[in-house]
This record gives structure tokens, C-alpha cells and sequence, in this order.
């Protein structure tokens, strides 16, 4: 048995690797870029991202998400900053939740997940079915 001296040689012979094509927007932009943007000033960007994207699903989806969370987030927020006592506290623990949710959504969409968060991922998809779109 002769073996090759060249061992690199044998490595020549394999496949190439396939490039892996990430879907487009109708902005020119990956869809997990897109997603990720969605979320990056609550539900502002949620709102002109879900206006603006007519065609890609997965970043109406993550769209419609960040609007159905973080607008009760950002009410939530200033509602309890009015409460007597511990509305400063209380206030403080929603934001502490918003930027971590925040970031955790970011976090997802970018990795080109349709992540649903609990209830508010059921209810954007609905929302979205009802707006005719999926």
C-alpha cells in the first residue's frame, strides 16, 4: 500500500463549499439585517419597517412583533413612573425588562430566527393575517 505523501492533495478532490444565499428584502438589505432593525428603536422602527417592507414575511413578522411588544412596554413604563411610592422602582424593573426583551429579539431576528415571543408572537401573526399578509 502506497500512501500519498501529498495528504493535501486528497483534500483537493472534495466539493466546494456552497455559499449560503440569505433572502433579500425589498430594501436591499438581508432579512436577518432587516429583522434585527426592526427592533432597534421599538416600536418606531417596527411601525416604518412594517410600512416600508411589502413583500418579505419574515421582517413584517419580526415588524409586527416589535410593535405588539414594546408599545405596552413603553405605556407600561410611563404609567408606572406616576405611581405614588414605588412607581420610581416599579419603573426602573420595566425598563430593566424592555432592554433585556430588546435585546434578546434583536439577538434572535439576526440570527434568522422567527422567534415568537409568548402571546405577542400568536397575536402579530394574526394581526398580519388580517392585514392579509402572512
Amino acid at each position: 500500500m502506497a500512501e500519498n505523501p501529498n495528504p493535501s492533495e486528497d483534500s483537493q478532490d472534495a466539493a466546494p463549499a456552497t455559499e449560503v444565499v440569505e433572502p433579500e428584502t425589498s430594501l436591499g438589505t438581508t432579512q436577518n439585517v432587516a429583522g434585527l432593525l426592526t427592533y432597534i428603536l421599538g416600536w418606531v422602527t417596527g411601525i416604518v419597517f412594517l410600512l416600508i417592507e411589502k413583500e418579505n414575511s419574515f421582517v413584517r413578522f419580526h415588524a409586527m412583533q416589535s410593535i405588539v411588544i414594546f408599545v405596552p412596554l413603553t405605556v407600561a413604563s410611563f404609567v408606572v413612573g406616576f405611581l405614588p411610592f414605588v412607581g420610581g422602582l416599579l419603573s426602573v424593573i420595566v425598563q430593566l425588562a424592555t432592554v433585556i426583551v430588546w435585546l434578546f429579539m434583536m439577538y434572535q431576528a439576526f440570527q434568522g430566527k422567527r422567534y415568537k415571543f409568548p402571546y405577542a408572537g400568536d397575536y402579530a401573526e394574526t394581526q398580519l393575517k388580517n392585514m392579509g399578509t402572512k
